[in-house]
């Protein structure tokens, strides 16, 4: 894996976003010159951290220009039975830039609210073709997206057979949903070490 976009602690604090590309690795662990069939493009991870504050006050959510413009109906509804609405829309408002920094979606042609999020019977984000966590503080949103693609591993060169080869011990190899899932989890790791550094600042003395 190979960061491309370089980024620290500070730089998320500060409110930027975070592109990660991935380098396609085979499955015997070498890396491939060339995009396989079903890995063109640029897939990655996407992170985005927001203010909650930056969002504009409204009376009524589902009239508001700046909500109509970057949220659908069904979105708009799910956040306002929401205990704190506004993080729910920040949450999502960074949920969809995250989905247009990791590639999956490019140049949506009504904006941010052509790209819709829905949420499974448990409350889970969901956006075709990728994971997504959403997590908020009092003040902050931050979301993550890891684009799955169309990944097709070509399958490795089989070894030449040599009748004499002794056995080799066994290499436990896990799936690829059980690897971007590890990935996940570290990224949100991360996603809240920084929130709760952001947290630990806004205590210190000026």
């Amino acid at each position: 894996m190979t960061n491309q976009a370089r980024f620290t602690i500070n730089s998320l604090l500060e409110g930027k976003s975070a592109l990660v590309h991935i380098t396609p690795v085979a499955p015997d662990g070498t890396l491939l010159g060339s995009p396989a069939p079903g890995l063109q493009g640029s897939k990655g991870l996407g992170l985005e951290i927001e203010n909650i504050a930056a969002l504009p006050d409204a009376g009524d959510y589902s009239q508001h220009e700046f909500y109509l413009a970057n949220f659908t109906a069904s979105e708009i509804a799910y956040c306002t039975k929401e205990p704190k609405t506004k993080a729910a829309f920040q949450g999502l408002l960074a949920a969809k830039r995250a989905i247009v920094k990791s590639g999956a979606v490019s140049n949506p042609p009504e904006g941010h609210r052509s790209i819709e999020i829905s949420f499974d019977g448990e409350g889970r984000p969901a956006h075709p073709g990728c994971l997504l966590s959403i997590s908020h503080t009092e003040t902050i949103a931050v979301a993550i997206c890891f684009w799955l693609g169309e990944l097709a591993w070509p399958a490795p060169a089989a070894a030449p057979a040599t009748g004499g080869e002794a056995a080799r011990p066994q290499i436990r190899k896990y799936s690829l949903k059980t690897r971007i899932f590890a990935f996940l989890v570290l990224l949100s790791l991360l996603a809240l070490f920084a929130l709760g550094l952001w947290k630990v600042l806004e205590f210190l003395p000026h």
